[in-house]
């Protein structure tokens, strides 16, 4: 089964994670103990940044969901495909001085990265996993990362034992660029960030524009997301996503990421004018 969490401005809530955790916790119920033996949740899984949201999460919560889960003995999966895009430094330890996108050297969490976004190769389906080396009492002292590890070769070489040596060339290619190259590029994005999101000031509430490069509005109750979207592009020439195709009903999602700056300028003028007029007319 799936449990889909609730958000609240675009963050994930742990409350709701923690009763959940708690609910489905197995337990000695021949001792009546309470102490946790495990639990029907095996896995917890987290964009940061988020998408569809474009909420980036700081680094005080996602170390809060860590310990959560470590407690609770499941798996936290993180996907960290928009690492580059955290605009803020929301994921910074501040003070720390060292890498501005941390991992989590837990046991328990398995980080996924990948060149799709960050490095523009989406379709080369090149990405890596990073685990924990420690080692633990868990399968002879490997520890549960290495033994994950271990098991996920197993299962590649089974399906695929690698991606193309085009992609492969081509991400070696991009590593090689670093970091700094990427965060040049993220930086050009700065101006269609900022246009677009003084175009959606008129809404009522806004989350995201700090991670990844997407922005979400809500549009006044009543509203129906799809037909918005359909009269922005007829009337205005601006194209949206319907809140309610990824699970925000009510709201539009907009990317700032596909025009040159100039031409996210005038789209912005656009997108102001349409909310304007139509969040008046519906």
């Amino acid at each position: 089964g799936l449990l889909v969490g609730p958000t609240k401005h675009g963050v994930p809530d742990l409350d709701w994670l923690r009763s959940k955790l708690e609910q489905y916790k197995f337990t000695d119920a021949a001792t009546s103990s309470s102490q946790s033996l495990g639990n029907a949740i095996r896995m917890v899984t987290l964009v940061n940044p988020g998408n569809p949201s474009g909420v980036a999460l700081p680094y005080s919560f996602l170390k809060a969901i860590t310990e959560l889960t470590k407690e609770y003995g499941v798996w936290l999966v993180m996907d960290n495909t928009y690492e580059h895009f955290d605009v803020d430094g929301m994921n910074t330890i501040e003070g720390n001085g060292g890498p501005a996108y941390p991992c989590f050297d837990e046991e328990h969490v398995i980080n996924i990265f990948s060149f799709s976004k960050g490095y523009a190769m989406a379709g080369f389906r090149v990405g890596y996993i990073a685990l924990s080396s420690k080692a633990s009492s868990i399968d002879g002292g490997k520890g549960m990362g290495t033994a994950a590890y271990e098991k996920m070769l197993k299962v590649q070489d089974t399906i695929a034992i690698c991606v193309s040596r085009l992609s492969q060339m081509a991400a070696l290619g991009a590593l090689e660029a670093g970091r700094d190259w990427v965060l040049e590029q993220v930086r050009s994005l700065e101006v269609g960030r900022k246009v677009i999101l003084e175009a959606m000031e008129p809404l009522e509430e806004i989350i995201g524009g700090n991670g990844a490069m997407y922005v979400m509005g809500k549009l006044p109750n009543g509203v129906d997301d799809q037909d918005f979207a359909s009269s922005l592009v007829e009337k205005y020439g601006v194209a949206v996503i319907p809140g309610s195709f990824c699970g925000y009903p009510g709201w539009i999602r907009v990317c700032y990421s596909n025009l040159p700056p100039d031409d996210c300028k005038l789209a912005a003028a656009r997108l102001k004018e349409g909310i304007l007029k139509l969040t008046s007319t519906f």
